[in-house]
């Protein structure tokens, strides 16, 4: 076997040694599957792996290779799926005990793309209960632990994804994000993640909503977003350009494909907007990354200007999450379950601000609902106008760095965070920041901006909506210029 060094190989440059003969494929999931053998069971992160069928799969890549002809773009390299994307012979069960052994007789439209595209997929990555928390914590699989310190979270729900990109598990991995589920364990794990404008990406095969065989309808109709996992923004590219676009089914992707846009020049300076005041703290390690970030910055010639988009205000935005968001994923919860968080929604303290507006949403005011979907029409319009004058909008991602991590149930109390000497609810510390912009539903692109005191920190990098590419070239300069990917201890 080739000496391969999975803990920085991008998932571009082993496409790139495959199609020019340096690599098998393989060797390639060879490599990847020791690594798995090695650090995968004290990680966790991959909670399905398929050896037989990857391995099948690399050497039909090989064959292709050997036969001449077109390449495609993927051919060879592994990548893993979020265990919320139905894989075509494959146990998909989203973490919830009705779908434990359910195999799906076809894939997901995001999976068959990268099949179609060379990709051989090694396995499933572990999240919480149908993508439902910032942690991850599995009632079939147990905890996902970081990479960086095993004692504390990954963050959630794609938080397997990050680890397994993190420890070189796989080289690329699709993820979805309704409330920073990409975002914040790309952050937690030093990883880049990028979710598309709202739309862009078809939903078909994704858990939720659940499968026909358990009734399951479609309830959830805005916010949420799908996208990829990767080292490097020019992996996020690769892993965006074939899954986006439409396919038939899910009918609310609109029918016109990407645009990509030429590379910025090299020298070109980028105007940036920081926008770090959210209402809420932020612990000393973000603070630390964040200033370390817009030094960079201005170091490599780019502007960073503090500014706060006018009329947008942070804590509307979070209510409006959790109005919009209680009600639609309210649907598909069963009538007990609703009638249970109805009912202690009066006893939450003030604070839990957050919980109690998603606790407002699951009464099904069909007004309140109305009045919540065009205040989010008027604040997308607000957010694209102050784009319009930035090539970027910077936001730290959460409030802290990953945090002490510990199982929590269904209905186990989530515990208060203390950032910054506050304690804050665990909502507001975990996704207050990420929420904004799923409301607005623009695109995002989460990116490592260095490691503080031994842990990674993030920052969000906001385009505007439909200017995915666009987007993408500004996140490579800033990756550029502050620096990438850093390969964590446990996959060192």
């Amino acid at each position: 076997m080739p000496d391969i060094r999975l803990d920085t190989l991008t998932a571009s440059a082993a496409a790139r040694a495959i199609r020019e003969g340096r690599l098998s494929a393989e060797a390639l999931l060879d490599a990847c599957l020791a690594r798995i053998a090695r650090f995968n069971p004290a990680l966790n992160a991959l909670v399905t792996v398929d050896t037989a069928g990857a391995r099948e799969a690399a050497r039909a890549a090989d064959r292709q290779l050997g036969a001449g002809g077109p390449v495609p773009p993927l051919l060879g390299v592994p990548v893993s799926i979020k265990d919320v994307f139905a894989t075509r012979g494959l146990r998909t069960t989203a973490s919830f005990r009705p779908l434990a052994d359910y195999v799906p007789a076809a894939d997901a439209t995001l999976v068959a793309r990268l099949r179609a595209a060379g990709a051989v997929i090694v396995g499933k990555s572990n999240l919480p209960e149908l993508a439902g928390a910032p942690h991850c914590w599995s009632p079939l699989f147990g905890p996902t632990h970081n990479p960086w310190n095993p004692a504390l979270t990954p963050g959630g729900s794609s938080g397997g994804a990050a680890v397994a990109i993190a420890a070189g598990f796989s080289l690329l991995e699709a993820g979805s994000d309704l409330a920073g589920s990409i975002r914040i364990p790309a952050a937690y794990c030093g990883v880049a993640g990028f979710k598309a404008t709202e739309n862009r990406i078809p939903r078909t095969g994704h858990i939720p909503h659940l499968p026909a065989h358990l009734g399951g309808a479609r309830t959830v109709r805005h916010m949420l977003s799908l996208g990829v996992l990767a080292l490097s923004v020019a992996d996020l590219r690769l892993g965006y350009g074939l899954i986006a676009g439409p396919d038939g089914i899910d009918t609310e992707v609109p029918p016109r494909a990407t645009s990509p846009v030429p590379p910025l020049p090299a020298g070109k300076p980028l105007r940036l907007a920081l926008w770090d005041d959210f209402g809420l703290p932020l612990c000393e390690r973000t603070r630390a990354g964040l200033a370390g970030m817009a030094g960079r910055l201005e170091t490599a010639g780019h502007r960073v200007e503090r500014g706060t988009p006018p009329g947008l205000d942070p804590e509307q935005l979070r209510e409006l999450f959790g109005l919009i968001g209680g009600a639609e994923i309210g649907l598909g919860l069963p009538p007990w379950q609703r009638a249970f968080f109805l009912g202690v929604r009066h006893l939450l303290p003030p604070s839990e601000r957050l919980v109690k507006a998603i606790a407002r949403g699951l009464r099904y005011d069909m007004r309140a609902y109305s009045r919540a979907l065009n205040a989010r029409d008027e604040a997308i319009g607000r957010l694209e106008a102050f784009l319009s004058g930035f090539d970027a909008l910077l936001c730290p991602v959460a409030t802290t760095v990953a945090y002490s991590g510990r199982p929590m149930g269904r209905f186990a109390r989530p515990p208060t965070l203390t950032v910054a000497g506050c304690r804050l609810p665990y909502m507001e510390a975990t996704i207050g920041l990420t929420t904004p912009f799923s409301v607005s539903g623009h695109p995002v692109a989460a990116l490592p901006i260095g490691v503080e005191d031994g842990l990674p920190v993030g920052v969000q990098v906001v385009g505007r909506r439909w200017q995915e590419d666009a987007l993408l070239a500004v996140a490579a300069h800033i990756e550029s210029a502050v620096g990438g990917f850093v390969a964590p201890p446990l996959s060192c």
